[in-house]
């Protein structure tokens, strides 16, 4: 079932190169398609063949024909008079005379498969017929610089244009999958094919339907989820095995041990293997050796695929031979990691010093399953307080809180804890979180204060003190406890002498507390300058963190432009929690939801949702479950967000002051957006609560969305609370309660472009909304003027909120005599060259103007013009 792909796309992603090829067909003679095997460069020629008029005439190369003259052509030459390829003279004519009549009047066009394999006189014959403009070529290669001089002259010489094919983005991967399997796919889903097939879009053809008949990946609510671990097929086995076979023997070696161990010293593969093969794949640029003289397989190889390939046995053959030879101290850290991995998979034991160093390479590449497996391969007597330490981190990571916290007291009771202080308070600052997460088990302040005691007695204490005011203030912040803030953590972000690591993290927690108690403009301050990029340096747990404060400081300060920017960078190259795979949907859906970009929201999370019914490590599922209600009753759904209310999930875990606060405030809409009395009063006593704990930002949400909802009460004390404050958006907050209470439409239409600035679109359209009602009836200048401003930006903003409401949509409710209107009257003719035109009176154009401004929602010509371009 899976496996029929056809009437599918299997172009998917390469619409920029088809078009390309195309282009080179038109304006020269052809192009040559370079890329490693199964990247796509046979279906993408043949499909740009298919789409033009030519006659198609396919010639494989192999390394069987090119050793012989003329070897691709043969099938060809056994047309012509015997003896013809003999006589090179006479053979070019009488081959370009054939191709002409059997063209039978179409451009003829060479499909040239594995150019580098053709043999010297081919390429010969190929090069005349396309510098003679007899015939035009589309070639595929793997490495151009291998062809026959003949062929390399054509692209040297500018005739055949070079379009390099790369491996799929996360996007393109996740869009090739549901093309296959027939509807949506999880990013967490699409995340794990990415890895498992390195972005190959013939592994990903082979290996999603596999996975979906094993039930790696299974339909949950119309979205295919990623439920276990991928597994290798043995059609995968079946490809990789092929391509090796195309290598000598020690070559073949040399590529399923670097692909085994991730990467290996150079002495001692060309002790295993001899530098002729590394040499040998060198040239053919298969093998990348480094600075530091470690070789690896280059990025294209699809490595993971080619490990899962090897067959139990030969790999440990091949585990056997270089562990006899090597040290793993040597190693360096992407192949020590991996070299762990193999040995555990060939059942070999891994020195407790080796296990430490691979665990925190992994807990360091945000990979924790093989951490834990690293450190759990060393009986428990042997383990180091490192290695504690490495698996309490490894655990954290995994959402094993209460595993992790048994873990830590294990330690403490155990001899270790006196022998090593560093580790011990490392271990008391994990448990300070800990309980904070499972508050059952005991107080965090005194796991802080233990931490503070033993800490203080070690080296770099100044480091020490810092980390552990860090921890402090995280506390209080995730507690909502924002008054326990210590002082001294507003310098730390300057201190000099300090590791960048603490000073970022510092900025991060300063800038969301400045954030959650409405000093927006401070917070900014400090997260500008940090930049998207700058956790990349920190480890994946500091770098989460970072992350997740710096996003939700930016919700705080109501700047969901910054916010969404983020989010979106994040997705890329974001750690596996940080903002990749499910999570990032739901962060995409939090901003998506809080701007009222409705459809957009549920979009990102019903995929997320789906998936973290199966696999929730990061317990997001209940923030994803009210989002989509709070997005329901925006799309005034009331039904459907009953019931994703009704289903929603109970945390895990104590959740974020932050995170605590926006659920409830959400749910609360959904729940009552049908009653907004009572929603009014609910809010103004959240915010109440909120203003009184000092969580400033969360109250004045409250207090506008009672506003939005009606509530003139919640409205007067908007604007008393948001007075003081500074910030775009808290500027905005107060015009709206101002201009709501006093009646003022000038306060709402500055309201309102404030939120279109910061791409609040649900803010912006209630602010205009609210102002137009104000201008209603008003005839003097000033009131025109404003009223034209307030439907401008409803009109702007309410195009925002829904897919139907975008110019696209609604451009397809004209008829096509009202189409052809709005693209004249969006153009430069005026109204009479319009009524002349269509041989109608101005009057009658204006009344079907009229008709067309209501469908799109624009206020006139210049607004038509603009959106319309």
């Amino acid at each position: 079932m899976w496996g029929d792909t056809k009437g599918r796309n299997l172009l998917v992603a390469r619409t920029d190169s088809l078009a390309e090829l195309g282009a080179a067909l038109q304006a020269g003679a052809g192009a040559v398609v370079v890329g490693p095997a199964g990247i796509g460069k046979t279906a993408l020629v043949r499909a740009a063949a298919a789409a033009a008029h030519f006659h198609v005439v396919n010639i494989r190369g192999s390394q069987m024909s090119g050793q012989t003259p003329f070897g691709a052509l043969a099938w060809l030459i056994s047309e012509l008079p015997a003896g013809v390829s003999e006589r090179p003279v006479q053979l070019l004519p009488q081959l370009e005379a054939l191709l002409i009549k059997q063209a039978a009047g179409l451009p003829v066009l060479l499909l040239l498969d594995n150019a580098e394999h053709l043999d010297g006189s081919t390429t010969m014959a190929v090069s005349q017929l396309v510098r003679r403009s007899a015939v035009k070529v589309l070639a595929t290669v793997e490495n151009l610089g291998a062809a026959a001089p003949d062929f390399l002259a054509l692209w040297r010489d500018g005739l055949l244009r070079r379009i390099d094919l790369i491996p799929f983005t996360l996007a393109e991967t996740g869009a090739l999958m549901e093309s296959l399997l027939g509807g949506r796919v999880s990013s967490t889903a699409a995340l794990a094919m990415q890895s498992h097939s390195a972005g190959n879009p013939h592994l990903i053809r082979l290996n999603t339907p596999v996975q979906a008949n094993c039930k790696s990946l299974v339909q949950k609510g119309g979205v295919w989820v990623l439920a276990k671990p991928l597994v290798y097929s043995a059609q995968v086995g079946e490809v990789m095995a092929a391509r090796l076979k195309r290598l000598a023997p020690p070559e073949r070696s040399l590529v399923e041990l670097l692909a085994l161990a991730g990467g290996l010293p150079l002495p001692a593969l060309v002790q295993l293997v001899g530098s002729e093969a590394v040499e040998a794949l060198e040239e053919m640029r298969v093998v990348e050796v480094t600075e530091t003289g470690t070789a690896r397989l280059a990025d294209f190889t699809s490595a993971p695929a080619i490990a899962g390939s090897v067959p139990p046995g030969r790999s440990r053959e091949l585990w056997e031979a270089l562990s006899g030879i090597m040290d793993p101290e040597q190693l360096d850290a992407p192949a020590l990691a991996g070299f762990a991995g193999w040995t555990l998979a060939c059942y070999g034991t891994l020195a407790p010093a080796t296990a430490l160093r691979a665990a925190a390479l992994a807990n360091a590449g945000d990979d924790p399953a093989s951490a834990l497996s690293y450190i759990r391969s060393v009986p428990a007597a042997r383990r180091s307080p490192g290695m504690v330490l490495e698996e309490v981190g490894a655990l954290m990571a995994s959402g094993s809180n209460l595993e992790a916290l048994k873990v830590v007291e294990r330690f403490e009771a155990s001899n270790a804890a006196v022998a090593d202080t560093h580790t011990r308070g490392a271990l008391m600052l994990g448990k300070a979180e800990l309980l904070r997460l499972v508050p059952t088990q005991g107080d965090p302040d005194v796991a802080l204060r233990e931490a503070a005691a033993v800490l203080g007695t070690g080296k770099d204490t100044a480091e020490q003190r810092t980390t552990v005011l860090l921890t402090r203030a995280a506390l209080a912040i995730n507690t909502g406890r924002l008054q326990e803030i210590p002082a001294e953590l507003e310098h730390i972000p300057t201190r000099k002498g300090l590791p960048a690591a603490l000073r970022i993290q510092a900025a991060s927690l300063r800038a969301q507390f400045l954030a959650l108690t409405g000093r927006a403009n401070e917070a900014l301050a400090l997260m500008k300058p940090m930049g998207w990029d700058t956790g990349r340096t920190l480890p994946p747990g500091a770098r989460y963190r970072v992350y997740t404060r710096t996003v939700m400081g930016l919700i705080s300060a109501g700047e969901l432009r910054l916010a969404g920017e983020q989010v979106e960078a994040l997705s890329e190259w974001g750690t596996r929690k940080a903002f990749r795979g499910s999570s990032g949907e739901v962060a995409a859906g939090l901003v998506h939801a809080l701007a009222g970009r409705a459809d957009k929201a549920m979009r990102a999370l019903t995929s997320s949702i789906n998936q973290l019914q199966v696999q929730d490590p990061t317990d997001v599922l209940p923030v994803a479950q009210t989002l989509a209600a709070y997005a329901c009753s925006l799309q005034e759904d009331h039904t459907a967000a009953k019931q994703y209310l009704a289903d929603a999930a109970e945390f895990a875990y104590p959740p974020t002051a932050q995170a605590k606060l926006l659920t409830a405030m959400l749910r609360l809409q959904a729940e009552l957006a049908q009653d907004p009395e009572a929603l009014g009063a609910q809010l103004r006593a959240m915010a109440s609560n909120c203003l009184d704990s000092g969580m400033v930002a969360a109250g004045l949400d409250c207090l506008t969305a009672a506003a939005r909802a009606g509530d003139l009460e919640a409205a007067r004390e908007l604007a008393a609370a948001a007075e003081p404050l500074d910030g775009t958006w808290t500027r905005a907050q107060f015009c709206f309660g101002a201009g709501l209470a006093g009646s003022d439409p000038e306060l709402l239409l500055e309201s309102a472009q404030l939120s279109l600035e910061l791409q609040n679109h649900l803010h912006c359209h209630a602010a205009a909304s609210a102002a137009q009602r104000l201008l209603r009836g008003r005839r003097d200048q000033l009131g025109r003027a404003q009223g034209r401003s307030a439907r401008r930006l409803e009109h702007l903003s309410f195009r925002e909120l829904r897919d139907a409401n975008s110019i696209k949509a609604r451009l397809e409710t004209l008829s096509p005599f009202e189409a052809d209107l709005a693209r004249r009257a969006a153009g430069t003719a005026t109204r009479e060259e319009i009524s002349r035109a269509l041989n109608l009176s101005p009057r009658t154009i204006d009344w079907h103007l009229g008709k067309i401004f209501d469908k799109l929602r624009v206020s006139g010509r210049p607004e038509l013009v603009e959106v319309l371009g």
